[in-house]
């Protein structure tokens, strides 16, 4: 998750319009703010942090700056840096019309609220990625499903305690979503494990589907050749015409046989279709002599 995070903040610049809509949402998402504006404190990851000083230092250089673990501190004029921002208590679209500013409000939100990881069942086998954008309102949550809506992706939404969940578990729509963020390295990544999972599920339909063919052949040679020797041992090889006879006799030699092989054995004397005929006689006799 933690590189996927690295190549969306890559894509947004240090000092344009769009540095400072990654700042708004930095503190909207992370930041606890003192009552009198002098103070603010944005918790968030090492990599993140060293973003927001290079814009703060970018936009801000009186703004004072100290960085400690997971914690980056500002001290000054912080009301004014809020309305430069366009900051605000609650996320509002008006303050961001272009196209440009929108994606980065999605790229930062999951910078700073996404998650991106594995899941495995009990036996711990794959079941497949899931994305989350965890918010603390239910209106950013709407702002992201049409956020992404506009851009034909579709995402759901939950609560989840105190907060709401937008999600996925479709790997496509993973894939399509950080083609859209700027995370290709993460996207070809995901391709690249659902390609190698269907070839692992074509092989192992196909593998199945051997071994169902083989099952039914094997059944279906077992019970031509109780047929076969029901008869024999009670009526005699006589019993059947000279062309079940010699169908009889190479099956009872080759009783693993497919009817392709019966066929080759014969040297292509008749038809697969014709091998099968005669022997669902030998069955059809069996049968009625049964049933007598």
């Amino acid at each position: 998750m933690l590189d996927c995070k690295q190549q969306i903040l890559s894509t947004i610049p240090d000092s344009n319009c769009c540095s400072l809509t990654f700042f708004n949402i930095l503190v909207f998402s992370c930041a606890q703010i003192n009552k009198n504006f002098s103070n603010l404190v944005i918790n968030s990851q090492p990599f993140v942090l060293e973003k927001a000083i290079k814009i703060i230092k970018n936009f801000y250089p009186n703004i004072e700056v100290s960085c400690w673990d997971n914690f980056l501190s500002l001290k000054g004029n912080i009301r004014e840096l809020l309305i430069d921002i366009n900051y605000q208590n609650d996320l509002n679209l008006t303050l961001f019309p272009s196209d440009c500013d929108r994606l980065t409000i999605l790229k930062s939100l999951f910078v700073t609220s996404g998650k991106f990881y594995y899941t495995q069942d009990s036996n711990k086998n794959s079941k497949g990625y899931n994305l989350e954008f965890v918010v603390k309102d239910e209106t950013t949550a709407n702002i992201i499903l049409n956020l992404l809506k506009e851009r034909e992706i579709v995402l759901r939404k939950i609560k989840r305690q105190q907060n709401y969940v937008v999600y996925t578990k479709n790997s496509n729509t993973i894939s399509d979503l950080f083609v859209l963020l700027g995370a290709s390295y993460t996207s070809l990544d995901i391709q690249n494990s659902l390609t190698m999972r269907e070839m692992r599920n074509a092989a192992n339909r196909q593998n199945n589907c051997f071994e169902f063919n083989l099952d039914k052949t094997l059944n279906a040679s077992a019970f031509q050749l109780e047929a076969i020797n029901y008869i024999i041992n009670n009526f005699s090889i006589d019993y059947f015409d000279e062309n079940l006879q010699e169908v009889a006799l190479v099956r009872i030699a080759n009783p693993d046989a497919t009817l392709n092989e019966l066929r080759m054995l014969m040297n292509n004397k008749i038809s697969r279709a014709g091998i099968k005929y005669r022997l669902d006689k030998i069955i059809e006799i069996y049968q009625k002599l049964k049933k007598e």
